[in-house]
Formats: C-alpha cells, sequence, structure tokens
C-alpha cells in the first residue's frame, strides 16, 4: 500500500513542487549572500567620464568625521573628501580609496552596500561618484548575473521535467481516445503509459479495457446484423414464392391490389436488408482501387438513371473543371455512393426542375457534388442525415421509400477513401458534397 501511495501522482507532484521550492530558496539565499559580497574592478572609460561630469557639473557632499554633511540623494551621489583626511570617509569608502591606491587605478566596484566608482583628484580633494546598491545592479556587475541566469535555468529545468513527465502520457491518451473515436481500437500505442504506476498508467488501463470492450460489442453487432439479415432472407424467399403461387391461382386479378401491396413490402423489406448487408460489408476497411477517368464514370452513372430523369422531365446541369482527372478509387463503392446521391436527388427534386451534378479539383482532393431543388432539410438535421437509419420528419421522410442508410452508406465508403462528406441547404433544394483523395499512387 505505501509503495503503490509513494508512486502517485498526487505523491509525484507534491514531491517535486516542494523539491523546486526548496531547491529555489537555498540557491536564492545563497545567491543573495554571494552578491552582497565586496567586489572591484578597473572602470570603464565611461564610468570614469561620468564621474569626471559629476566634478564639473554637481556640488559635492563633504565627508567629515566618518560622516557626509548632507543626505545622500537617489541615485549616483559626489564625495570628496581632502586628499590627506582620507580618514574622514565613511568606513567602506575609505576602504575602497585605499584599494584603489593600492592597485593604482580608478575602481568601479561593490563596498559595505554602496556602489563606487573612483577616486579622482581635482584640487586638493579626493572625489567618489557613490549610489547605495540596488537590486538592478547585479547587471551591472561582471559574470555576476550569470550566477542568477544559472539558478533561473535550473529551476526552469526542474519545472519543465515536470510538465513533460505530466503531459506527455496525457497527450498520448488523448491521441488514443482521437483514435477510438475515428473507429480505431489499437492502444498499443499506451503499452508504455500503462506501465507507470500512477493515476496516468490507472486510466490508461481503464481506457485499454474499454477499447477491447467497445471492439467486442461493436463486432458483435456487426455480428448481429449479418445473421439477423441472412436469417431474414429464408422467410422473404418464401414469401415471394407464396405470392407468386397465389397470382396464379388468381387469373381473374380479382386480389391484384392487395398482391400488388404485398410485393412493394416485400420489395422495401429485400432492399432494407441489403443495406444492412452493404453498411456491414463496409467495416471491413477492404478498398479494390483501380485508376479510372472521373468525369466519364459521372456521364456513365447518370446515363443508368435516365429513365428516371426522363419520367420527371429533369433537367441535368453540369458544372465539370476542363480537366479530365483520374482517380485511384474503389470504383464499384464510388458508384454506389454518387448513386445514392444521385436518386435522392431524383426521388426530391419537383418534376420540370435541375439537378446540378458538379466536380472541382484541388492539389490532392476532388469534390463531386449533387445538388437538387428540393425542400431541403432542416438545418439541425444536416449533420445526423448521415446517421444510421435517420430520418426527416418533413418532406424526406420514412413515406419515400428510405430507411435512413443509404447516406450512412455514402459516409462510410467516402471515409474509407479517407475523404468527408457535408450536406448543406441551398436555395432552392439540398447539396451534397465528397470530398475525396486523388489517392495517386
Amino acid at each position: 500500500m505505501i509503495k503503490r501511495w509513494s508512486r502517485s501522482l498526487f505523491f509525484k507532484i507534491f514531491l517535486w513542487f516542494w523539491s523546486v521550492v526548496f531547491i529555489a530558496m537555498v540557491v536564492a539565499v545563497l545567491t543573495n549572500n554571494w552578491l552582497k559580497k565586496d567586489y572591484n574592478r578597473a572602470a570603464t572609460e565611461q564610468e570614469i567620464m561620468q564621474l569626471v561630469t559629476m566634478i564639473e557639473q554637481e556640488r559635492a557632499n563633504i565627508a567629515e568625521g566618518r560622516k557626509l554633511w548632507r543626505k545622500t540623494d537617489p541615485g549616483w551621489n559626489l564625495i570628496a573628501v581632502p586628499k590627506d583626511l582620507l580618514s574622514h570617509l565613511p568606513q567602506a569608502l575609505e576602504d575602497f580609496a585605499e584599494q584603489a591606491d593600492a592597485s593604482g587605478k580608478v575602481l568601479y566596484g561593490q563596498q559595505g552596500g554602496w556602489l563606487l566608482i573612483g577616486p579622482l583628484q581635482h584640487q586638493g580633494f579626493l572625489y567618489l561618484a557613490a549610489s547605495h546598491a540596488q537590486w538592478f545592479a547585479v547587471f551591472e556587475a561582471q559574470d555576476r548575473v550569470l550566477v542568477l541566469l544559472a539558478a533561473l535555468s535550473v529551476v526552469t529545468l526542474l519545472c519543465l521535467v515536470l510538465v513533460w513527465s505530466l503531459t506527455r502520457p496525457i497527450r498520448q491518451l488523448q491521441l488514443a481516445v482521437r483514435q477510438l473515436a475515428l473507429g480505431n481500437f489499437d492502444t498499443t500505442e499506451l503499452k508504455q503509459v500503462k506501465s507507470r504506476d500512477d493515476e496516468t498508467g490507472m486510466l490508461a488501463a481503464e481506457m485499454v479495457n474499454m477499447a477491447v470492450s467497445l471492439k467486442r460489442l461493436l463486432s458483435s453487432h456487426h455480428q448481429l446484423l449479418r445473421d439477423v439479415s441472412h436469417e431474414l432472407r429464408s422467410p422473404l424467399t418464401r414469401l415471394q414464392i407464396a405470392l407468386a403461387i397465389a397470382r396464379k391461382k388468381d387469373p381473374q386479378h380479382s386480389l391484384e391490389t392487395e398482391h400488388n401491396r404485398i410485393e412493394r413490402a416485400v420489395g422495401q423489406i429485400n432492399n432494407l436488408i441489403s443495406q444492412i448487408l452493404d453498411l456491414a460489408r463496409l467495416q471491413q476497411d477492404e478498398l479494390h482501387l483501380e485508376r479510372l477517368t472521373i468525369v466519364d464514370m459521372l456521364r456513365l452513372w447518370v446515363e443508368d438513371a435516365e429513365l428516371e430523369i426522363q419520367q420527371k422531365e429533369i433537367l441535368i446541369e453540369w458544372q465539370l473543371p476542363v480537366e479530365n482527372l483520374s482517380a485511384n478509387w474503389d470504383w464499384l463503392l464510388i458508384e454506389r455512393a454518387f448513386d445514392n446521391l444521385l436518386r435522392n436527388a431524383i426521388r426530391f427534386a419537383p418534376a420540370h426542375s435541375t439537378i446540378k451534378i458538379g466536380m472541382s479539383a484541388k492539389t490532392e482532393t476532388v469534390e463531386l457534388w449533387v445538388q437538387d431543388q428540393g425542400p431541403g432539410v432542416p438545418e439541425d438535421t444536416l449533420e445526423t442525415i448521415f446517421d444510421p437509419f435517420s430520418q426527416v420528419d418533413q418532406a424526406r421522410d420514412h413515406a419515400s421509400g428510405g430507411y435512413g442508410l443509404g447516406l450512412t452508406l455514402v459516409k462510410r465508403i467516402v471515409e474509407l477513401h479517407g475523404g468527408s462528406v457535408v450536406a448543406s441547404n441551398q436555395t432552392p433544394g439540398l447539396r451534397v458534397l465528397m470530398t475525396l483523395p486523388l489517392l495517386k499512387k
């Protein structure tokens, strides 16, 4: 229990946080003590000119009896003492002046809490520029700022390691969730995260179990659809045989209306079963790719629907590019998707109206669309119409002969090719656009 608690994410964050705080405090104390130490160096020409300018322009603050005649101002102050009365300077300033005399140079440095420049002799006086040391003085000292940068770098590095150790498995979990949403149940990427002994590892283990359960549930669902669909085929076949026998036993056609109604119902159920089986087969992610010319195939598919188009006297308006592109697709599936869109458009288009069929090419994708002049669909159902068994309550309802699987098949076929499909209301009508990659070899 203690071992597991010590490996928990809570304990790691707590321990890491206090370790960083402790290290930062120790570094801050040591750095502060080090920065307070006295130092000096040869003054630069600019610093010497600063002192000369002060001698020429400012009134000096005279030192006497270890004290100054007046209170120092913020910033730099000009301090003067007779050259033979050096002992009248405050102790820190006297020590600095003696070090400068010993070195034979004009110095810049820190002494007893003062920043000092000098001394220079002028008309029997020694002059120094003095300022109380401020926090920013560290940036004026050679190489001392590197200590602060080093301390900040250490703390920053520790924080980066902590953040990286926490966010890396979370990003892996995020990627795995995204793959689950796309239907990919492969969780091998979570193997390393799952091996962690903290809360993140426990969450990864739960996610792996969830992925396994979802995959098993989805497989069972698909298998159930296939089994039920196949089992329904047998009684449907017997019903069709019985209907044929009933028609023969009714040479007077007195029950023809009832027989036709039964035949339509059997056909609808048979069509529904075919769509369910097609949807189940499309879950296998298998494509038989072939390179063909897109425009030629579109025209061929429209010709196949010529009978329905002529019955409603619909005009086809083509919107095609000049370039005749070819694509590497599974053309049987693309034909199924396009045929669904075209026949939906024919079904809901008013008589004597126009259906627009278009194509536009981009760098690596092709857009195909079909647009009718029908009633369209409610805006809040533009995304849900691609869900299985989705029905629109207004013009495009169950009475039109659909069961809400046609657009689901379209979406699945397009996604198998790595594309996308969207629907949008026009004025008037509905436009369904498929975006497909060219899948160049």
